[in-house]
């Protein structure tokens, strides 16, 4: 047996696919749970995986044909009605918290029925992100004793194929490593997705005012903080959405740096001075810290005063859950412009912590069960810049996930849509 370890930045592992919410959880389920659907990582197009064909009968009807002769890692095949069961299961957990995004992408489903061989999905209204969304890791296939189809199965503190034994351990170094390591072979990607960003909470004092909230976002010199994402090879922020996501608007002149029309704002808005918090958990990234200590000093030249509480992870999910919070910093890595629902939408995360549903909320709906793709795209640019000028995300800079691996030890690792590492 080649014992090999996986170096992370963090302990957090969650097993279940189905609640799986950061990098680390999502890359271990990866390589236990297999999807439905892949993207291929050149082109981006979807792939058969567990499904080995899928067609709409009509924009509410979709049928997938399971692939034969596959079975869960204990021998038991895998069979329409195990799937059809594995999504009742995910449908199962709508009243869990933090809301799961695998729930939000069976919005619209109104039942699955199986056949010999094919799944049949019927939703009450078209969800056009739900072809993409089989492709997750938070909707691959698990049974009902939490097994998958995948080559990998769990072991202690990690997993294994039968001839290698990959453990998952908080270290700086690695046979893999979420990472650059010097000398190793690297396998990079521009998420998709959502900026990292802060997003405030419109529940908070002074932030309830959208004028405060877009006249912060326009005392932030983006192009300033190029240095400091130099070395992860991170880009600033040009809006909500990362330029390698599919409805992705160009916002720069909507971001520009305008003191002048900021401080306008916060006059007309009586707030002259504000001290505010972000809460985050530096292991996130290698610049966490460096670029919120950045923005701080540029937010103080201007009489604003943001305090940085870097926090453990049970203390952030308490803080995230209760709302105690000025701003969260964080970013979501996926292919689908759906996440701006998830993410934004009161009904959904709600991230923002908004009282009462809008305008926003109603094109955040629409979006989903627009049928055709360039009017759909036009909604999320109508998205993007509602975001932008209503100050509800205060983009910052665009991740570049990076995995190093060692060479001669491991070969063709590479990197998925949703920044995963996938081991041949």
């Amino acid at each position: 047996m080649v014992e090999l370890t996986f170096g992370w930045p963090t302990r957090q592992l969650t097993n279940d696919p189905r609640l799986a919410y950061n990098s680390i959880s999502k890359t271990y389920c990866r390589l236990i749970y297999d999807s439905l659907l892949d993207l291929d990582p050149e082109t981006g197009r979807l792939v058969p995986w567990l499904a080995n064909s899928w067609h709409y009968r009509d924009p509410l009807t979709l049928d997938l044909t399971i692939t034969p002769d596959r079975c869960f890692s204990d021998g038991t095949t895998l069979t329409p009605s195990a799937v059809a069961r594995s999504f009742a299961d995910i449908a199962a957990l709508e009243h869990v918290s933090p809301f799961p995004a695998a729930v939000t992408m069976l919005t619209g489903l109104d039942s699955i029925e199986a056949g010999t061989d094919t799944v049949t999905f019927r939703f009450a209204r078209h969800n056009a992100a739900f072809l993409q969304s089989l492709a997750s890791v938070n909707l691959s296939i698990r049974d009902v004793t939490g097994q998958g189809t995948a080559r990998w199965r769990p072991g202690r503190g990690g997993v294994t194929d039968g001839t290698r034994r990959l453990m998952f351990e908080q270290a700086d170094v690695g046979d893999l490593y979420a990472g650059h390591i010097h000398g190793y072979r690297h396998a990079a990607l521009d998420n998709p997705g959502i900026s990292y960003g802060l997003c405030p909470n419109t529940s908070r004092g002074r932030l309830a005012d959208a004028r405060v909230r877009r006249a912060l976002s326009l005392l932030i010199d983006r192009p300033a903080l190029q240095p400091i994402l130099d070395t992860p090879g991170y880009t600033v922020a040009s809006s909500v959405l990362t330029p390698t996501t599919a409805g992705y608007r160009d916002c720069s002149t909507e971001l520009a740096y305008d003191p002048a029309f900021a401080h306008r704002l916060l006059s007309a808005a009586g707030a002259q001075r504000l001290s505010l918090e972000v809460v985050f958990n530096s292991s996130f990234s290698p610049v966490d810290s460096a670029l919120l200590t950045a923005v701080a000093a540029q937010w103080r030249e201007h009489g604003i005063d943001l305090m940085l509480t870097d926090v453990d992870f049970p203390e952030l999910r308490n803080r995230q859950q209760t709302g105690d919070y000025d701003f969260r910093f964080f970013y979501f890595t996926g292919a689908d412009p759906d996440l701006l629902r998830y993410q934004f939408a009161i009904a959904q995360r709600n991230m923002n912590r908004r009282a009462v549903p809008d305008d926003l909320d109603i094109i955040l709906d629409a979006q989903l069960s627009c049928a055709d793709a360039d009017a759909r795209r036009e909604l999320v640019h109508v998205i993007q810049q509602r975001i932008i000028e209503s100050g509800l995300w205060l983009p910052l800079c665009n991740v570049r996930t990076v995995t190093s691996y060692r060479p001669g030890l491991l070969a063709g690792v590479y990197l998925d849509a949703e920044a995963l590492a996938r081991i041949p």
